[in-house]
């Protein structure tokens, strides 16, 4: 009764077959030439035919090697395709991700959502990649990252969006402002205000653009700063107007330091959410990711309205 076919003996086949060098192929195989010709001859001597034709020049495969070759692929594969998902059910606590966010995302989101994913996941590796909403998108097309968390592109047809939470932005302003303490805004200031704006390559920048647009208001950004925390901090020191949605500055709002008035009759709304490409499924701990997210967004959703 003949034996299975030794998994080495099919690596030095697929070397040999792809160098058609004995030396090479036993330098990638980390062996030495004697020890490739060695798994040949069993390999041939199991299978009853010659799989190369050898001279004291060069290697060829022969006829039977090339309508084994196929045959060889396919059951490597088999094998590494067996031990990943063996790998991966008996250690799936271990691993990566990769999250692409924006710089709201990763001030507001991430520190809370990933301190509850590493009771889960203890053994994983996390890489995060601030980016803008364009930069993303590349990212996840180029597979530098796994999700991304933003708000909703305008146009996503190579990726997925998972909805999250929606926001709407609103006017920010210093509580003794003189908007705060009429409760009200007066459109006709807008364009004499210091506004303190998100980075002007960012999508929110682009958002409260488009708005301004349609409301055919003139504005002067006075400061443009992709930091949340500097914006609320530039408010509190009363140096302009800015423009967050509330759950940004919950805390400021409720201790008095900040006053939030609404834009004026339309809103501004963001759909916020996980990005990831369209052709792959999330994973198990990605899955738990995204629901994490939207278990901490909320949260803070819900503490931004008391």
């Amino acid at each position: 009764m003949k034996t299975a076919i030794d998994s080495q003996q099919l690596r030095v086949f697929l070397a040999l077959a792809r160098v058609l060098n004995m030396s090479r192929a036993a330098q990638e195989l980390a062996l030495t030439p004697s020890g490739v010709s060695r798994c040949l001859k069993v390999l041939e001597a199991d299978l009853g035919c010659r799989l190369f034709e050898r001279t004291s020049r060069k290697i060829t495969i022969s006829n039977e090697g090339r309508a084994f070759l196929p045959r060889a692929e396919e059951i490597i594969n088999q094998m590494a395709s067996a031990r990943a998902m063996i790998h991966a059910s008996s250690d799936w606590k271990k691993g990566r991700l990769r999250i692409g966010a924006s710089s709201t995302a990763c001030q507001y989101l991430l520190p809370p959502v990933l301190r509850e994913f590493r009771e889960s996941f203890p053994g994983f590796t996390i890489k995060i990649e601030p980016c803008n909403q364009s930069q993303a998108l590349d990212y996840l097309a180029e597979d530098r990252i796994d999700i991304a968390v933003f708000t909703e592109p305008s146009v996503h047809s190579r990726v997925n969006f998972i909805f999250l939470f929606e926001d709407d932005l609103q006017f920010l302003t210093n509580s003794l402002h003189p908007w705060a303490l009429k409760k009200r805004i007066n459109h006709s200031e807008i364009s004499r205000q210091n506004l303190i704006l998100p980075d002007r390559f960012s999508d929110t920048y682009a958002s409260i653009k488009a708005y301004f647009g349609r409301e055919r208001i003139q504005f002067h950004p006075f400061i443009e700063i992709g930091n949340d925390e500097a914006i609320k901090q530039f408010i509190r020191l009363d140096l302009g107007i800015g423009i967050l949605p509330r759950w940004i500055a919950s805390a400021e709002l409720q201790q008095g330091y900040l006053t939030a008035l609404p834009l004026g009759r339309h809103r501004v709304r963001r759909r916020w959410g996980v990005l990831h490409v369209r052709r792959r499924k999330l994973t198990f701990a990605e899955s738990v990711f995204v629901n994490l997210c939207r278990s901490v967004l909320r949260d803070l959703i819900s503490d931004a309205k008391k």
